[in-house]
């Protein structure tokens, strides 16, 4: 965060120097000099230490995460006297509030995540009207994770809410304890990496970025009212400018004249005068938040409106925005007791609400670690004889008891594990076992060593490492690297939360190889042991698998398809299929050319249990099934699909069918319940032997990297090939046919294609399939694990994403689900049917499309219609945001005028939506004989209303989001793994071939520069790609190693790898030379 000066101290002349006529950059012919620009980078040193030290400060400051101090002896007379005195009188005339029963409150045995909660009607958000677009910014490893139907655009992992100008927002200052500030967005900086522009409340304009804010109120101003105020505010265009600008704010005043911006800081005041005013009004409450929202032993969520009604006893439209702003500053105060996911909050207004004794737990290894410091420095002056009579408390016996333990198993365990501290990881096993059909390459061995109470001191530690729920709270913050200091296990290190993550790993509470991400406190796994009722949940969905009792609600509406063939084309392993496709003869055109129908045969789960049955609340939950090289988090139970939902014959099916004409045009469309016979199930790699296709000659040899040995060969399977006839080949080839016209068609609308080229990275513990066991968090004693699994990636490399390539079977599966999902969004809009309808909105920080296109693409663009890589990551972001609306919206980078995911339904929670919604209009119809396309009016019998689905959507888009970023981050801590393994301990012989060179005895690595690098205000790192296995790594900064060369977008360099750090799930990577630049 970047401010200038303070400064209501300008004349008129000041604002005559000042005028429109000078331009936007005027400040840049103000430049201070040297000696002024190192006087106020020292006074900017000082201030930041102040704050330092102040956040790390023992005297503590009342608050609510503070565990209440011991009493003093209390003075009998003076003004504090009087005060108690009064407060013994009168302190209970304001009595906290009884909870009102809240129906979006979600109560303590309903196990959903923050993110898509379906509250009642009467308590959808007042405000959904103009309510603000979500933000893409599409980063090139988040297309790597795309469906069936392709990448489209939403799958971001740094989406935010626009912030507006005029919107009112908070200012915050993470890491000290300084009160927040409100302040108005001024405009976005386009060329300084997603940071604002904003004026605060006490005056100063300020830089900081938009995905840090936490709270706004839209529209608070007009933005017109902003304009007179812009040429008074520099306009820099990138860190650097930022960063001198923060500097010179220290020596001069270049805020905006006091009498253009007192209109809009008088009504910041005003706002945060009245929010204060509600906040000591209603003080008792507001500071016992916890206590009255919390449950308590269970986690809770929540939303901020449901706070502030029950905090403040009002109804939803009695709640002004000061008062949602005193409460949301309440919740703030209470410390460590809630929680907000800082990635979505701002969106969503949904939060975490910890169990009290969860709170009380974590205050409780707080005090005990108090009373260890005091117990250390106590004994420190004593003489040996004085120690040995002296007694320690009670928490300073259970530290010192668990540090001596940890050390003791710590030194044991490195007789088989070697700790790497940059790389914030334990090495692998000394002991190797080989993988065989009855033995596992991994053994544990666990002993009891710690007791119920160290078991709580090392809760505190995963608290802080694992699921980082102390970030923000400096306080608690500094406490976890005291215990590691005291166990002299790394000396001279950095002892941060990564460090705690690796002391974790050596007493064996989480295994030496273990997915980060799996403690995400948000993604909220059912495994990660954060919450009870979920766990509740998914044991009681176990227990149902006897005896589910399923109904079809659609039985009377299933039209048997016989024979039809049904062409189910997924991978080997695939062990949900969703989704099959069809071909038949539909009539010959004037011309002579067929029409035919195609039907899209997708799984129907939810035409067997409706939306509130407890298979409904964990698909809610869990919002898709998540796939990661270790384990898979199934959306729904895996005996649900296997025994009753996946594709097979005789198995029920959603069909949506379309009649194309020769060019692949619909003529008509429609929605058939219905049951399947004829299942012909094929991979893609035998579809395009069939027919032929295949072949790029862009792409590099297949090539395996691994290590821990050789994995198991593949199951056998039985191919369905020697079983087609000429019948079925044809068929395939009158679907390919119609696919690639069909992509031609998109094109022609705008849609971009373009093929990531994904990495296959697969683990083995295990003969049998790969995969981990489900090893849990271990708090007992040691945990020892001798061998490792093997890990292998099979790559073509790095090349073009937007090179013309060889039509495939992706193309025929591709354009038959985007056939599918135009369909159903299609029904949907012409019976106005409330659906999730996922479309593209321009996004303000990209550049036009149309003129980034004419300007920069063409020019570079190839004769066969190749656009370099570096510009194509640009041109994917100038296409627009994709969005989630419940009414129709074009979808430009599809090209397609309406789109709604639907094809997925045993992994995708938005799916089972539209088909709850479709199920319920098709029977409505069949039963009242009601033409929904004519009829107008309400839809009383859908199961979500359009204000439902509005709501739900806050929260599902930044789960999915969330979703895409964990299975990026999956893949990233194991290639980064594979790395750390090769590089540090030489394993399988490190990286060798003619794909990688060598100097001075290291590896020569090329690495693409994938991103625009920032390398201003101490930033070293950037995202880059190294090119042999295409795996995401960060390159350091050229110049900090003499290098007169700059890294730029497009690069190509040559690098070594310095470290590789698991913990940040990436190789570390020092340059040598450039080679190219717009490389690729």
């Amino acid at each position: 965060m970047y401010a200038s000066a303070v400064g209501f101290n300008h004349s008129k002349d000041k604002v005559a120097e000042r005028s429109m006529g000078e331009g936007k950059e005027w400040w840049r012919t103000l430049r201070p000099r040297q000696e002024d620009l190192e006087q106020a980078r020292a006074a900017q040193h000082l201030v930041l230490e102040t704050l330092q030290q102040a956040a790390v400060s023992t005297e503590p400051i009342p608050r609510f995460e503070e565990e209440t101090a011991t009493p003093h002896a209390e003075a009998t007379t003076g003004i504090r006297a009087k005060l108690r005195q009064w407060q013994q009188l009168h302190g209970d005339e304001s009595v906290e509030p009884d909870i009102p029963r809240q129906e979006d409150y979600v109560p303590s045995d309903e196990p959903l995540n923050t993110s898509t909660r379906l509250p009642d009607e009467s308590t959808v958000h007042r405000s959904l009207v103009g309510q603000a677009d979500v933000e893409e910014n599409v980063a090139f490893a988040s297309s790597d994770f795309t469906s069936k139907e392709g990448y489209d655009g939403s799958g971001s992992d740094d989406a935010i809410q626009y912030v507006r100008p005029g919107d009112l927002v908070e200012i915050e200052f993470t890491g000290s304890e300084r009160e927040s500030i409100v302040a108005v967005h001024l405009r976005r900086l386009k060329a300084a990496g997603g940071y604002g522009q904003f004026l605060t409340m006490t005056g100063r304009w300020i830089h900081t970025r938009e995905a840090d804010v936490q709270y706004s109120v839209p529209g608070f101003v007009k933005p017109e009212t902003l304009q007179s105020l812009l040429e008074h505010v520099p306009l820099p265009e990138s860190m650097a400018d930022i960063q001198e600008l923060s500097e010179r704010g220290f020596t001069e005043d270049l805020s905006i004249p006091r009498e253009l911006a007192a209109p809009v800081v008088s009504k910041l005041l005003a706002f945060y005068e009245e929010s204060l005013a509600i906040y000591r009004q209603n003080a008792n409450a507001l500071d016992a938040a916890h206590s009255i929202l919390a449950h308590d032993t269970d986690l809770r969520y929540g939303s901020l409106m449901t706070a502030a009604k029950t905090l403040l006893q009002l109804s939803t439209e009695e709640v002004t925005e000061p008062a949602l702003f005193a409460v949301h500053k309440a919740l703030g105060h209470a410390g460590f007791a809630f929680n907000v996911d800082r990635r979505s909050h701002r969106v969503t207004g949904h939060m975490q609400i910890r169990s009290k004794g969860q709170v009380k737990n974590i205050e409780t290894v707080r005090r005990w670690l108090r009373e260890w410091q005091d117990d250390m420095a106590a004994q420190s002056v004593m003489t040996p004889a004085q120690r040995n009579k002296h007694k320690s408390l009670h928490g300073a016996l259970v530290v010192h008891s668990f540090i001596r333990k940890a050390r003791t198993i710590v030194e044991k365990n490195r007789e088989n594990r070697q700790p790497v501290s940059l790389g914030a990881n334990v090495g692998p096993s000394k002991e190797r076992l080989p993988i065989a059909p009855k033995q596992d390459c991994v053994k544990v061995e666990t002993s009891l060593d710690f007791d119920d109470y160290e078991q709580q001191v090392i809760r505190f530690l995963e608290t802080w490492s694992c699921t980082s729920m102390f970030r923000g709270l400096p306080r608690i913050e500094s406490l976890p690297p005291l215990i590691l200091q005291a166990t002299e296990l790394y000396p001279d290190q950095a002892l941060g939360a990564e460090i705690g993550y690796l002391f974790l790993q050596e007493i064996g509470t989480i295994m030496p190889y273990e997915n980060r991400v799996r403690f995400d406190q948000h993604l909220l796994l059912p495994s990660s042991q954060h919450s009870k009722p979920l766990s509740n949940l998914m044991n009681s969905l176990l227990a149902m698998s006897d005896n589910p009792d399923f109904k079809d609600s659609m039985a009377d509406l299933r039209h048997d398809w016989k024979d039809l063939p049904v062409y189910c084309v997924d991978d080997a392993g695939a062990l949900e299929i969703d989704d099959g496709i069809s071909i038949e003869q539909a009539g010959i055109e004037p011309d002579g050319r067929k029409q035919v129908w195609i039907h899209v045969h997708v799984a129907n789960p939810t035409a067997f249990f409706d939306h509130l049955h407890p298979l409904a609340k964990m698909a809610r939950h869990m919002g898709e099934t998540i796939y990661m090289p270790e384990r898979n988090y199934m959306m729904l139970p895996r005996w649900t699909t296997q025994n009753h939902f996946s594709l097979k014959a005789n198995r029920p099916c959603l069909t949506f069918s379309a009649k194309l004409d020769a060019d692949g045009t619909t003529i008509e469309h429609k929605v058939t319940p219905g049951i399947i016979r004829n299942v012909i199930s094929i991979t893609p790699g035998e579809v395009d032997g069939l027919l032929g296709l295949g072949g790029n000659s862009n792409e590099l040899p297949l090539r395996t990297y691994s290590v821990g040995g050789q994995p198991p060969p593949p199951r056998p399977r039985t191919s369905a090939v020697a079983d087609l006839n000429a019948a079925n080949i044809q068929d395939l080839k009158t679907l390919m046919a119609l696919a690639e016209k069909r992509a031609a068609g998109r094109k022609a609308a705008g849609g971009l294609f373009f093929d990531s080229h994904r990495p296959d990275l697969q683990v083995w513990q295990a003969w049998r399939q790969p995969g981990l066991a489900w090893d849990q968090i271990y708090r007992k004693g040691s945990r020892t694990v001798v061998g490792d699994p093997i890990i292998q990636l099979q790559t073509r490399g790095l090349f073009n994403w937007f090179a013309p390539s060889a039509s495939t079977s992706d193309v025929l599966v591709r354009e038959s689900m985007l056939l599918a999902c135009e369909i159903s969004a299609s029904w949907c809009a012409e019976r106005k049917l409330p659906a999730i309808f996922r479309g593209t909105v321009q996004n303000p920080a990209a550049p036009d499309r149309e003129s980034f296109y004419r300007d920069h693409v063409l020019p570079a663009m190839k004769p066969d219609g190749e656009m370099p890589m570096w510009l194509g990551a640009q041109y994917v972001k100038s296409i627009g945001t994709t969005v989630l609306r419940t009414e129709p919206i074009t979808h430009q980078m599809l090209g397609m005028p309406y789109y709604s995911k639907v094809t997925s339904p045993l992994r995708r929670y938005g799916d089972m939506v539209l088909h709850w919604q479709i199920e319920a209009a098709l029977r409505h119809e069949a039963q009242t004989g009601e033409d929904l396309k004519v009829t107008k009016g309400n839809r009383p019998f859908l199961p979500f209303s359009k204000a439902t689905l509005r709501t739900l959507m806050i929260g599902l888009q930044p789960r999915e989001k969330m979703i895409t970023k964990t299975k990026q981050n999956a893949l990233m801590h194991w290639s980064a793994m594979l790395f750390f393994r090769k590089h540090h301990f030489g394993e399988d012989g490190g990286f060798s071939g003619p794909e990688f060179g060598s100097e001075g005895g290291k590896t020569v690595f090329r690495i693409f520069v994938s991103n625009q690098p920032d390398f201003a205000v101490g930033r070293e790192l950037c995202q880059a790609t190294e090119m042999a296995t295409n795996t995401s790594i960060m390159l350091k900064d050229p110049t900090l190693f003499g290098i007169k060369d700059q890294a730029k977008l497009g690069d190509i360099w040559e690098a070594h790898i310095d470290y590789v750090s698991v913990y940040q799930r990436s190789p570390i990577m020092k340059p040598l030379r450039l080679v190219a630049r717009e490389g690729l």
